[in-house]
């Protein structure tokens, strides 16, 4: 998290490509599956909040996750998340934070 100031920099280039791999590795986990454990888990929890600070420090999910991002929407949907990132997504905005494209309207 502290890198995100210089994004350009060696160590945080190298955090990026490393959070990019694991993106892909989790693409791939979720092949025939709507949930990185077969059905909702903590697993779920715990890495859609870990994404959600990736999109927001310089580590996003791209084009090259379709499955991933499918995931993250459905995620996004669930009451229980809806309620927990639509109060960081109004929290940050109210600092003046950025918020992740997928955050806004909730």
């Amino acid at each position: 998290m502290s890198l995100e100031q210089d994004l350009q920099g060696d160590a945080a280039v190298a955090a990026i490509s490393a959070a990019s791999q694991f993106y892909r590795e989790m693409e791939a986990q979720l092949q025939g599956r709507d949930y990185l454990a077969g059905s909702f888990s903590f697993a779920d929890i715990a890495f859609y909040m870990a994404a959600l600070f990736g999109e927001r420090k310089g580590a996003p999910l791209g084009a090259d996750t379709p499955r991933l991002l499918a995931w993250r929407d459905r995620m996004t949907q669930r009451p229980a998340v809806r309620t927990v990132a639509g109060a960081m997504a109004a929290w940050l905005a109210s600092v003046g934070r950025p918020v992740p494209a997928f955050l806004r309207g909730l």
